[in-house]
């Protein structure tokens, strides 16, 4: 990813080196890719809470068992990963049936059930962690 900031003000130089060192520190994006790994790891959670309510609900099983839905065992709501470098953020699930849960795929049998979604509320905490970097590296080279 590369950041462009440019700016053409007549005879003030001291703004270009500002915006050099600006440039410098922004280059290793982990924090802000770190506090938006946070957020949707702790969305990811609330919607199972929520049997699925966050990102638009579950549909009902046919049968009715004595576990919460998608928690016989634990397993998938345990499976979330995650993995940051300075310039990229994965977030997935390890469980092998997953995709088929999540999947948008056209079905007839299992129905789509969203665990994993960035809906206009995360993408709204995703952008605030950005700028919140951004600021804290303009106001350190102040």
């Amino acid at each position: 990813m590369t950041v462009v900031l440019e700016a053409t003000i007549e005879g003030q130089t001291e703004l270009q080196r500002y915006l050099l060192g600006v440039e410098t520190a922004i280059k290793d994006w982990k924090p802000a890719l770190e506090a938006s790994a946070k957020e949707l790891m702790k969305s990811f959670q609330l919607n199972f809470d929520a049997r699925g309510g966050l990102f638009g609900g579950w549909a009902a099983r046919k049968k009715s068992y004595p576990w919460p839905l998608l928690e016989k065992t634990g397993a998938m709501r345990g499976s979330f990963y995650q993995q940051i470098t300075p310039d990229k953020l994965v977030i997935g699930n390890r469980a092998p049936y997953f995709p088929y849960h999540q999947s948008n795929a056209p079905r007839t049998r299992l129905p789509r059930r969203v665990m994993m979604a960035i809906d206009e509320t995360r993408a709204v905490l995703i952008v605030k962690a950005f700028q919140a970097q951004v600021q804290a590296a303009i106001k350190a080279g102040l």
